[in-house]
């Protein structure tokens, strides 16, 4: 038995004619594609970015940026007069060596085997997997093929199966008829590991594997030559980027700064990336900027670009107007007013803060959005500014639109106009909805400690108002009682959950809540009434 039927063949014997197969020299490397691999080491080698979401859409923007556009410029994205379509002109550039997000597979396993033995002082492996398992992959023909860069490679989260080309005879050989390049299969940033089998091939058997493939079946390596060759070469996986100018590369990054706690490198990207940004995108970068800067704690520079994004974003509303697409922007301009409402909150601008709140209701409103946070936000400034039974609207509406905190937050408000027993229900209901935090249930035991001293006697409450150095708001309650049995009673209670936080980017997350309401006093006063 000669080492290729001992050592593999023997092995794949019972496999569908379907299958497809790749080898690695070392059984080590993951089954990356070389764009991705590129990537990881332009991240300096931190393969934790293939868990953050941002990495598919940065995937894209390499597509574009790095590979189609300088392709094209150079005319290699031309054929006969027409225009290549994008993936077609990947697959091109697959064949010539460039780093894509495909991976080279065949249908004949001992190319694989060949490639598996490349690396003579480890182990191989040979990866393999069923084409014909149509809940993972779906065939594209290479010919027919007009996706987009966008479809391909931007919004595989709205495509459930990964795509494969197959690449035609006259195509393989236009590109020198490489040997592993029959089947080209999507692979970013990983493929399912569970539509992926492999088989190890021994260090010690690469050798003589190698030998009985050269001998008996004529394997060996050519030189390739051509322009497009020039050009993928210098974007094959083993070099780094080359500097260029991509507003959306430059957010990736900022992107990632940002999820690192980097938020002055985040700041320094999301800036390259406004010097870059088309008209139509400027809003959205200083409003990403913005995030940045209130993260980090310059909340008179978010306030700033968020000021800058909302200029642009009203702009583009009004012309979006006129084409009868006036919603294509509302996400932005209520996100951008929210987060705008909090930054001004924090800086006690709470009249500007109000009318944040007030136009992300309304924006959101138009176009079926509606977040509790918006509701809780804006009830809290109402409660600063001592307009309670506008904040108990507020927190109504939050409550209905499934905010975890309106309860408590309302039943504070209700304490402060003295309708005790309505405070207590809101805060039996607040627990009861899961909200069992220790402030929520001092709350509660206080209310009840109240009701228990006024019983069904008369008594009056006075307006809140703010009396010690700690500027907690006091809450005087008078109740009739005897000469005799003269007293005075303070009972603390905990402040209102502050802001909920900023909403964030795309694949960013928000921003951290403002500062809760500092605590309150009742005073209960047992005292002669005339």
């Amino acid at each position: 038995m000669t080492a290729v039927e001992r050592a593999f063949l023997s092995k794949i014997g019972d496999l569908p004619s379907t299958c497809v197969f790749r080898g690695q020299g070392d059984s080590n490397w993951r089954l990356h594609s070389a764009a991705t691999r590129r990537l990881i080491r332009f991240f300096g080698d931190d393969e934790s970015i293939l868990d953050q979401a941002f990495f598919s859409e940065m995937h894209w923007v390499y597509h574009r940026s790095v590979l189609l556009e300088p392709a094209r410029n150079l005319g290699f994205g031309d054929l006969d007069g027409h225009r290549v379509p994008d993936l077609r002109l990947i697959a091109k550039l697959q064949r010539f060596g460039a780093a894509t997000g495909f991976l080279d597979f065949s249908r004949n396993p001992l190319v694989a085997l060949w490639y598996a033995c490349e690396v003579k002082d480890c182990d191989g492996r040979v990866f393999f997997l069923d084409l014909d398992n149509v809940t993972r992959f779906q065939r594209v023909s290479l010919e027919e093929a007009v996706q987009s860069s966008d479809e391909v490679f931007r919004w595989i989260d709205d495509r459930s199966r990964n795509i494969f080309v197959e690449v035609s005879i006259e195509e393989k050989e236009n590109a020198g008829a490489k040997r592993n390049g029959e089947v080209s299969l999507q692979a970013w940033p990983l493929l399912p590991e569970d539509a992926v089998s492999s088989i190890v091939i021994d260090a010690a058997d690469k050798t003589p594997i190698r030998r009985e493939l050269e001998k008996l079946f004529d394997f060996g390596r050519r030189s390739l030559f051509a322009d497009v060759l020039q050009f993928s070469a210098l974007n094959s996986a083993s070099l780094p980027l080359p500097h260029f100018d991509d507003p959306e590369f430059s957010l990736v990054q900022g992107n990632q700064c940002y999820l690192q706690g980097d938020y002055e490198g985040a700041i320094s990207h999301y800036s390259k990336s406004i010097e870059l940004a088309p008209e139509e995108d400027i809003g959205y970068f200083h409003y990403v900027r913005g995030n940045a800067k209130a993260a980090d704690g310059d909340l008179r520079g978010a306030r700033r670009d968020y000021d800058v994004g909302l200029r642009h974003e009203e702009r583009l509303a009004v012309d979006l107007a006129r084409n009868s697409n006036a919603g294509a922007n509302s996400h932005r301009l209520w996100r951008l007013h929210y987060n705008r409402g909090n930054v001004r909150a924090e800086l006690e601008e709470l009249n500007g803060a109000l009318e944040d709140y007030e136009a992300a209701i309304r924006i959101g409103t138009r176009h079926s959005v509606e977040e509790a946070s918006c509701f809780l936000n804006k009830g809290n400034t109402n409660l600063l500014l001592h307009r309670f039974c506008d904040a108990v609207r507020d927190y109504d509406d939050a409550i209905r639109a499934g905010s975890p905190y309106a309860q408590f937050n309302k039943g504070n408000v209700l304490v402060a106009l003295g309708r005790f027993d309505e405070a207590f229900e809101c805060y039996d209901q607040a627990i009861q909805g899961e909200d069992r935090r220790y402030g929520v249930i001092c709350n509660r035991n206080g209310v009840a400690a109240i009701l228990n001293r006024i019983g069904g006697d008369g008594y009056v409450v006075d307006s809140p108002r703010h009396k010690d150095a700690s500027q907690r708001l006091i809450i005087e309650v008078s109740l009739r009682a005897d000469p005799e049995n003269r007293y005075t009673e303070f009972f603390n209670f905990h402040g209102a959950k502050g802001n909920d936080g900023n909403i964030g980017a795309l694949n960013v997350r928000g921003g951290k809540g403002y500062g809760g309401k500092v605590g309150f006093v009742v005073v209960v006063k047992g005292e002669e009434w005339s």
